[in-house]
């Protein structure tokens, strides 16, 4: 092992995500995976997030902590990273409506980019998500995304 091994070894491991932070970490990846967020493309995820009963207790600042925390994954980590990050934290009743809230926040400029579509795949096999069951749920939100 050497030196810089020995010193990265002993940095302090991140802080596990909660229950928030793992959803709004998989939205915001789905958000990044191309490698920018537009304006519009924030705007829509902060307003998918804020109607979800999973933030009923959040305030402003809670919002930008939470935020702070997530965005610094993907800036230093990427979409994959905060992917994996969040779907170890999320719980077993939210990954479906995740899985879902990821697709439609893909779908919603009306553009699947190759980095979504690679996403997509890697949060459906990550959240144990059916074949099945993934492409029922992208069928309905590709009809939901066409007005």
């Amino acid at each position: 092992m050497g030196i810089f091994d020995k010193a990265f070894s002993k940095a302090p491991k991140a802080e596990p995500l909660n229950a928030q932070e793992a959803f709004a970490g998989i939205a915001l990846a789905m958000a990044g995976a191309d490698g920018s967020i537009a304006e519009s493309e924030w705007e829509g995820l902060v307003n998918y997030i804020r109607r979800l009963r999973l933030y009923d207790n959040y305030s402003g600042p809670a919002f930008d902590k939470m935020f702070d925390k997530i965005f610094r994954i993907l800036r230093n980590e990427g979409p994959a990273a905060l992917v994996a990050a969040s779907v170890e934290s999320l719980p077993e009743d939210l990954k479906l409506t995740a899985f879902a809230c990821a697709v439609d926040i893909a779908l919603a400029d009306g553009v699947v980019e190759d980095e979504e579509k690679e996403i997509i795949n890697q949060l459906a096999e990550a959240l144990e998500i059916s074949e099945q069951i993934a492409v029922q749920i992208i069928e309905v939100l590709i009809i939901k995304n066409k007005a």
